[in-house]
């Protein structure tokens, strides 16, 4: 990691502060939304952020998100309707394969909803990480965080980057996970103190990639 990593980091997010601030209380009412919600609505929205994160793996953004706001212009998902809407995408046969796994299973989403209504966040993370596929060790927990669950973190390329990891994370464990992420914060003290998880790895993210996230797409397929 370059000395300078930390400082510019930071700056970046000073200079930002008021659209950080936007995103993280969109966060904040995603997350009181998904915990109002009937649980239907609760299933669909941990689909849909479920879909996105498979759908983002190794796909530029452009298509990525075009490829998600066409899945879900459907009222009925069938694997002919996702074929063509993920038609762009890397690896789409797998990926219509982990997205239907996902639909077929609502019963397994209901028990991920008892655990977030609960307060079991590293339950809720593992049990998506055991029985979902497409999602990893750092998409996992991508999918809780998009919905405002911002004690999790993504360790995604960039942060991989960023902090000059030897890889990508692959531990299936939770608590290590959760260390990982806490040993990449404790690498920038002053954004540690200042963001949760989630918003460390958002900001961390932008300056990266040089533009700031929105995720307008998500939020407004959400």
């Amino acid at each position: 990691m370059e000395q300078t990593l930390p400082a510019n980091v930071t700056n970046h997010y000073r200079r930002n502060r008021d659209q950080y601030d936007r995103i993280s209380a969109r966060l904040f009412k995603t997350q009181k939304r998904f915990l109002e919600a009937s649980r239907d609505e609760q299933i669909t929205m941990l689909q849909k952020s479920h879909s996105f994160a498979v759908i983002s793996v190794q796909t530029p953004v452009d298509i990525h998100e075009s490829a998600f706001t066409q899945l879900w212009s459907n009222d009925v998902i069938t694997p002919d309707r996702a074929t063509e809407a993920l038609s762009s995408v890397n690896y789409k046969n797998n990926k219509v394969d982990y997205i239907m796994h996902s639909l077929r299973n609502e019963d397994m989403w209901f028990d991920v909803c008892e655990m977030l209504e609960s307060g079991q966040i590293d339950d809720a993370h593992k049990y998506i990480l055991d029985n979902f596929k497409g999602v990893g060790p750092a998409k996992a927990p991508f999918v809780l965080s998009m919905l405002g669950f911002q004690e999790k973190m993504c360790i995604d390329t960039n942060i991989v980057n960023a902090f000059d990891l030897d890889g990508h994370a692959t531990t299936v464990v939770v608590e290590k996970y959760d260390n990982l992420c806490q040993s990449i914060r404790d690498k920038m003290p002053t954004m540690r103190d200042m963001t949760t998880p989630f918003m460390f790895q958002w900001i961390t993210f932008d300056y990266q990639r040089g533009e700031i996230s929105m995720h307008e797409t998500f939020y407004e397929v959400l």
